[in-house]
């Protein structure tokens, strides 16, 4: 049946397959790439600002991806931690806060503003 297709044809068709078979392997290497980097996020506070990042700088966040996973890669950072996640994500131009949280503690245990003024 193939033969019986004019040439044009077969050539529209072979680069329709090759384009389709050149877009799925990026993806997974992208998603692949994200998938390690999240895995290196060694505490709360830096997937806090990842997570920041991406919901706030959509398009700025695959170069943050890239970036983290290159330092991943080349072996200068085995784990990011929320402040060098924090200061390689205002490097890259991706002004991210992390959420202020003050914590009261007497007697060993978390109270409120209002016990720990207390006496």
């Amino acid at each position: 049946m193939a033969e019986e297709l004019p040439e044009s044809l077969k050539a529209k068709l072979l680069k329709k397959y090759m384009r389709e078979l050149a877009k799925k392997p990026r993806e997974k290497t992208v998603v692949d790439i994200e998938r390690i980097v999240w895995s290196k996020l060694g505490d709360e506070k830096a997937v806090e600002l990842m997570e920041k990042a991406k919901n706030l700088y959509p398009q700025l966040y695959p170069l943050a991806i890239r970036v983290f996973y290159e330092l991943l890669r080349r072996g200068v950072v085995r784990e990011f931690d929320g402040y060098t996640t924090l200061v390689l994500l205002h490097r890259l131009g991706i002004p991210v806060k992390p959420d202020l949280r003050i914590k009261f503690v007497k007697k060993g245990r978390e109270v409120s503003f209002k016990e720990y003024m207390e006496d």
